[in-house]
């Protein structure tokens, strides 16, 4: 399944606790959200955002399954999310409470989700842990899991080697 995120007016519909439109960083957080949850479930998102980095798609923000595009002002954002609308993929579902938006996504054939009911999608798919970019919440990379999958990998063929045929534990009868 693909998401259409409406990304400020997701923010603004109040559905977060600790995501404002007021904090100077609310874009981050809610990216920082959307790809813990993203790592936990299927499919790509896309958040447009309206203001920011005119017209342009913010690769430090993206990844992980997740595209950040700014518009130059909201009215820009909606003709964008529009146009995704128009040639949606198999799956889409838009993610906004703009009535405007919501009635487009009907007519072009596109399932939609108003913000409370996706974040309570995200809330049912992200099983309790640290706070999604807090200190605690580890995110490894396939190179990182690769050494770890060998250095573990080779203490259980050590183990193995150490038991007998029968699986239980190799013991030495002491000498007499």
């Amino acid at each position: 399944m693909a998401y259409l995120i409406d990304g400020h007016n997701l923010i603004g519909a109040g559905v977060f606790d600790d995501i404002r439109l007021a904090d100077e960083d609310d874009e981050a957080k809610l990216v920082a959200r959307l790809k813990v949850w993203r790592s936990r479930s299927r499919g790509k998102i896309t958040v447009i955002f309206d203001r920011g980095i005119p017209g342009g798609r913010d690769v430090k923000l993206g990844g992980a399954g997740v595209e950040v595009i700014f518009a130059a002002d909201p009215a820009q954002a909606d003709d964008l999310i529009r146009r995704r609308l128009r040639g949606h993929p198999k799956g889409l579902t838009l993610v906004s409470n703009d009535e405007a938006l919501l009635r487009d996504a009907a007519a072009y054939g596109v399932g939609a989700l108003r913000g409370a009911e996706f974040v309570e999608r995200m809330t049912l798919k992200t099983p309790s842990g640290p706070e999604p970019g807090s200190e605690d919440d580890v995110q490894l990379s396939e190179a990182e899991v690769a050494e770890w999958m060998a250095l573990f990998g080779a203490h259980a063929k050590a183990d193995k080697a150490r038991r007998k045929p029968d699986g239980g534990p190799s013991r030495k009868r002491p000498r007499r």
